[in-house]
């Protein structure tokens, strides 16, 4: 369940993010700047007060220090090891999809596991986490996917991404079956965790690459639209 509801998420988010990238690669940086702004939105309205809710403020901002320390040092290895193509860009652009990647990754570990303790304890809460869950990723997979799809990735990207960022989820919801609760704080600190390095990537990665390719104009607006969908998408969910 965790696998399906977690790589179905990223993957129709994905589908999207491929169709904009072919059809607007001219004006990616405000697409990347909506992206940016849906981004925020979930961190600031979603998983911060879910994080502090859960465990309290001091794991969560211990959280997300490691993380924003954790992407630094990913950015780092990066820029110093890996030479992924000969366009400066295009790299730039797959480094950004493989960083957000891995901290969707991270996020969806604690939410498979409250989804895998919730199935087998109360089925009814289960699968309503299982349904924000699905709903959740896909924003998350249009935003990881974006970049991907601009650099000149084919498509069949789409599966393989899912597939890996679905992994945690899989493992977290077959953890919250067999062990069926896990101390809040850790709970807490793993989502700090993910919203610090989804914070520090979309921030100078994403973000940054729109600042730099989208005048003031029609950046700001961008930013904003994306944050208003990301706050509306909250309340779908919710």
């Amino acid at each position: 369940m965790g696998l399906v509801v977690g790589g179905s998420g990223i993957g129709l988010g994905g589908i999207v993010a491929f169709s904009l990238g072919k059809y607007f690669e001219r004006i990616s940086g405000i697409i990347l700047a909506n992206a940016a702004g849906v981004i925020f939105g979930l961190l600031a309205f979603e998983l911060l007060p879910e994080s502090i809710e859960i465990g309290g403020l001091i794991a969560t901002g211990m959280g997300i220090i490691v993380g924003i320390f954790l992407i630094i040092r990913l950015e780092h290895f990066f820029h110093k090891v890996v030479i992924i193509t000969n366009n400066p860009q295009k790299s730039m652009f797959i480094r950004s999809g493989i960083l957000l990647a891995i901290g969707v990754a991270i996020h969806n570990l604690p939410v498979g596991f409250a989804m895998g303790s919730g199935l087998v304890n109360n089925g009814e809460m289960g699968m309503d986490l299982a349904i924000a869950m699905l709903l959740h990723n896909f924003p998350e997979g249009f935003a990881i996917t974006l970049p991907l799809a601009l650099s000149g990735l084919k498509p069949v990207s789409i599966p393989i991404t899912a597939g890996i960022v679905a992994l945690p989820a899989a493992l977290g919801s077959f953890l919250g079956s067999s062990l069926g609760s896990i101390n809040s704080t850790l709970l807490a600190l793993l989502f700090g965790i993910a919203i610090g390095t989804i914070f520090s990537v979309t921030w100078h990665e994403i973000l940054g690459h729109a600042i730099k390719n989208t005048r003031k104009v029609h950046l700001i607006p961008s930013v904003l639209t994306g944050l208003i969908l990301g706050i509306l998408f909250i309340r779908l969910i919710e």
